[in-house]
């Protein structure tokens, strides 16, 4: 069951009374219960104070198996068994370089086994640079933060202020950010310009 769907049946108050409480409607409610939609910080405020418990409790971020700042719940419904929420946080461009915005949008349910040994979080896929590698534009990817470089891998790295999706490959004392849609050129960096943010662990689309 939902943290927060819990935590209001068990003050035993309805949809409707909670939504008055946090000054939004029945229907945004029943939207954070189903993980349809993120919960906006400013009603995380609200609804820490109402059931007087952390922003880790209600979003099930409760340390479990090695995976910090993570959102463990069971996922009963989803036929995943454990499962791991992960963080939506924001866009990567897959052509033209455009900026993160890094808040978290949403959560995506992962099969726990998937996530070990690390911390994750997804990013959706604007343009269309690196559809060479079946990652289109519109689609989540999944990253594991802070890998270690692999070469000829795909990374969400940082340039500047600039946010990319581009698959990486070391040559000599430079990285090449190369696409994988021909009618893009790659990109040759000096290695101490170029922050990898993490490595590219999957690609889904999102319906």
């Amino acid at each position: 069951m939902n943290r927060l769907k819990e935590l209001r049946l068990k003050m035993g108050i309805t949809q409707d009374e909670l939504g008055r409480m946090l000054g939004v409607q029945k229907a945004a409610v029943s939207k954070y219960e189903n993980e349809k939609i993120g919960i906006p910080a400013g009603v995380l405020e609200k609804l820490m104070d109402i059931f007087k418990v952390s922003a880790d409790h209600l979003l099930c971020r409760d340390a479990d198996g090695g995976i910090p700042a993570m959102m463990r719940c069971r996922i009963r419904e989803s036929g995943m068994g454990d499962a791991v929420m992960i963080p939506m946080v924001g866009m990567v461009h897959a052509g033209e370089p455009m900026l993160a915005e890094e808040n978290i949008t949403d959560y995506i349910p992962v099969a726990s086994g998937e996530v070990s040994n690390g911390d994750y979080f997804f990013m959706e896929v604007v343009g269309d640079c690196m559809t060479g590698d079946f990652i289109a534009e519109g689609a989540s990817v999944l990253v594991k933060k802070g890998d270690q470089l692999r070469d000829g891998q795909i990374y969400v790295v940082r340039l500047g202020d600039e946010v990319l999706l581009r698959r990486v490959k070391r040559i000599r004392k430079s990285l090449a950010l190369i696409p994988s849609n021909p009618a893009y050129d790659p990109m040759i960096v000096t290695d101490g310009d170029l922050e990898i943010i993490g490595r590219v662990v999957e690609s889904r689309m999102r319906h």
